[in-house]
């Protein structure tokens, strides 16, 4: 990928989490959430990340958006080092949604005061602040009337337009979004999305959209990173996620969703084992794939190309 193109980079990113005895009270073993990620975000595009609960898609999520201090590696954003802190020149230029948009939002607050506050950290006066908030209410299809709203006064899709206003309203070049419809009824749902969509190309804003739905990960998507354990397994273009699903687990996801044909059969791969492990030195999928080597039990497999702009993670396609 063109060095010029790309917006964010990430290089060996971990954030590991203690877990400590509760006698002692001593570090016992570490929970891998985010294990050596090194991804590149090209300008522009949107790229999912897709992936069961546990597999640390939200927890990248919050440390490419400064909630969260890495624990390894690096974060660079427009060739610049952002690892440890945002420079000023950088403030607003990476936002969030988060997945419910009630607990985002403080109740006791109305709608233009919850709005106003990234601008007013921007040293923004009220007067134009208010405006660019009518400005970001209507964008997001809310009349103007809402600023005097709370919370509690809207329905769910609506206070997420809220959060998305939000968002924008920093004028952001890379927006994180994490699992933004997942609370919504479907018909909302779909008017979200369509309305994520038209904002990009409107903006050209870079998403990255973090999500369990594979069909929502397809529509709005131009790559797929398909995370497990901490780790990318597989990443590229969603045709080659789609039509070429190479890593076992990937496999296993695409299989969870039933074709919209009536008269397909579906077939639904059940792993056998459950349980997450943050193996060091062996494949971490090992437990629940049916396509293990003996190799997998010695070794981490690494990054291994494909076809262009398509990786996986797994020994299956190593050269022998």
């Amino acid at each position: 990928m063109d060095e010029g193109s790309i917006i964010l980079k990430t290089i060996n990113l971990r954030k590991y989490y203690e877990v400590r005895s509760k006698i002692l009270k001593r570090v016992k073993q570490f929970v891998k959430a985010v294990d050596d990620v090194t991804i590149e975000i090209k300008r522009g595009e949107t790229l999912a990340v897709v992936g069961e609960s546990g597999s640390g898609k939200t927890t990248l999520g919050m440390v490419l958006g400064k909630l969260l201090e890495p624990t390894d590696g690096k974060i660079l954003f427009k060739n610049l080092d952002i690892t440890y802190s945002l420079p000023k020149n950088l403030l607003g230029k990476i936002r969030l949604v988060f997945q419910d948009p009630y607990s985002a939002l403080n109740p006791r607050l109305k709608i233009v005061d919850s709005l106003i506050e990234p601008l007013q950290i921007m040293n923004i006066g009220r007067k134009e602040a208010i405006e660019k908030v009518a400005h970001y209410l209507q964008l997001v299809g809310l009349p103007e009337s809402y600023m005097s709203y709370y919370p509690h006064m809207l329905s769910g899709g609506q206070r997420q337009r809220v959060v998305v206003a939000r968002a924008l309203i920093t004028e952001p070049e890379f927006l994180i979004l994490d699992e933004p419809t997942s609370m919504l009824d479907v018909s909302t749902q779909s008017q979200i999305l369509r309305l994520l969509r038209s904002i990009k190309k409107e903006k050209q804003i870079t998403y990255l959209f973090i999500t369990h739905n594979l069909v929502v990960a397809r529509y709005m998507a131009n790559r797929i990173a398909v995370m497990y354990a901490g780790q990318i397994v597989e990443i590229g273009g969603k045709s080659n996620i789609f039509q070429n699903p190479l890593h076992p687990y990937t496999r296993t996801l695409l299989s969870a969703y039933p074709s919209p044909n009536p008269r397909s059969q579906w077939n639904p791969i059940i792993p056998e084992e459950l349980t997450v492990k943050y193996y060091e030195n062996k494949c971490r999928y090992i437990d629940r794939c049916s396509l293990k080597m003996q190799k997998c039990e010695k070794n981490m497999p690494t990054d291994i190309k494909v076809e262009e702009d398509h990786y996986v993670k797994c020994f299956l396609y190593a050269e022998t």
